[in-house]
């Protein structure tokens, strides 16, 4: 199969049409006889008339060729007529193997099929092929090759299928971004990130690279959904303790979200996420040394169940579902001017906002979420008289800064 095909133009159509020079992709000059979207920009001029640009031409010296020649005189362009299928680059930049039956791209590592000529069938005395005899390897792809390092590990191309150790790491990531998909708070990001990287410290301490690639020599732990909500888990407990200050993401808020996380196989779920996994699997993580707090037993009143409380914490999520949060600075030595009620779904409202204040001035209307008062969150324990004796307190607190922040949650337009 041929690289090139070749596009001709007289000097005078070249003047006629108001051709440019430019450079292709490879910084040789093209004049873009070729005016189809799948050839334009890679094209290159090979001669003109009967001078040969060289390779290393620069765009002055061809202009000269152009001006001195007939309008008779034929500018010749060779384009590419294939290209590679992942970085699109021509197909001269491909290493060809013909022996092989494939190139590959020299920019991205993509295997090419590429079409054989002259090939001796070898065909036997019943006339069918001898496919044992063939010189090449007929339909390779990229399953079929690969590179190896120095150490003679397998290293990744594209095109090529990543070892199933590999596509297990990213499925678990997967979980990790489900099960924090139903909060929208400040840190969430933080948190996703930290259990991400706990999960891939995790990984590269079985998977080592002094390892060969067999599956069977070393495994993850079993659940990928349990293993991500642990991950996300301590990353929760190491947050709060460096803050100080308590999320909304509970043990039993994340079990349930990691449960409804879960793979299926063959129309059924598999095995059940409960919070004695989490807790095993938050154990390991301090065996790995990528957990630097102390992870609370079963039996600690911190992880219990309540009821009550629970069904605050889902209230207040469904609300916040719906909100996204905005920060406002507000004065400490004046009265903002705002009541705060309770919704009595775990969540304290803006009642309302005196118009001459400060806080409406700011931007805070009636009908606002109360998020946080200076990076303290106020969960479902506060009142509006204990929210009262938070902004008095913090008030009197850093009396050198004369703003103070409050983050509120405001529901989205649609």
């Amino acid at each position: 199969m041929s690289e090139t095909v070749t596009f001709a133009e007289s000097v005078d159509e070249f003047k006629k049409r108001n051709g440019a020079l430019t450079q292709n992709d490879t910084g040789r000059i093209t004049s873009r006889t070729a005016r189809t979207e799948k050839h334009a920009g890679y094209g290159y001029i090979r001669q003109i008339g009967k001078v040969v640009i060289p390779k290393n031409a620069d765009m002055q010296s061809v202009k000269k060729v152009i001006a001195m020649a007939r309008g008779t005189s034929r500018i010749i362009e060779y384009y590419p007529t294939h290209y590679c299928s992942n970085c699109h680059r021509p197909c001269w930049q491909f290493a060809n193997y013909e022996r092989r039956g494939h190139a590959t791209c020299r920019g991205c590592g993509m295997v090419q099929k590429i079409a054989q000529n002259n090939i001796k069938l070898y065909l036997g005395e019943d006339g069918t092929a001898s496919k044992s005899q063939w010189e090449i390897t007929p339909g390779m792809t990229a399953e079929d090759c690969c590179i190896k390092n120095k150490r003679g590990n397998r290293m990744e191309i594209a095109g090529q299928r990543p070892p199933s150790h590999k596509r297990n790491l990213w499925r678990i990531l997967r979980k990790v971004e489900a099960i924090a998909n139903g909060w929208h708070f400040g840190a969430i990001e933080r948190l996703i990130r930290s259990a991400k990287f706990k999960v891939k410290k995790i990984y590269n301490c079985i998977h080592t690279y002094d390892e060969a690639d067999d599956d069977n020599r070393r495994k993850m732990p079993h659940g990928a959904a349990a293993l991500a909500a642990a991950c996300f888990y301590v990353a929760v407990l190491e947050f709060e303790h460096v803050t100080r200050q308590k999320t909304v993401c509970t043990l039993p808020a994340i079990q349930e979200s990691a449960q409804a996380s879960r793979d299926t196989k063959r129309g059924r779920k598999v095995r059940d996420v409960t919070d004695v996994k989490i807790l095993q699997y938050a154990n390991m993580l301090i065996r790995f040394g990528i957990c630097s707090v102390k992870i609370p037993h079963i039996s600690a009143e911190t992880l219990r169940f309540h009821p009550k409380s629970a069904s605050l914490e889902h209230a207040r999520l469904a609300i916040f579902n719906e909100c996204r949060h905005v920060q406002f600075y507000l004065p400490r030595s004046t009265k903002w001017g705002i009541k705060v009620g309770d919704s009595k779904q775990g969540v304290l409202y803006v009642e309302s906002v005196c118009t001459e204040a400060s806080a409406f001035k700011a931007g805070i209307r009636k009908g606002d979420y109360i998020f946080q008062v200076e990076k303290n969150t106020i969960d479902i324990g506060f009142t509006p008289k204990k929210f009262e004796s938070l902004v008095i307190e913090a008030k009197q607190q850093r009396k050198n800064n004369p703003v103070m922040e409050i983050t509120i949650m405001r529901k989205k337009k649609n």
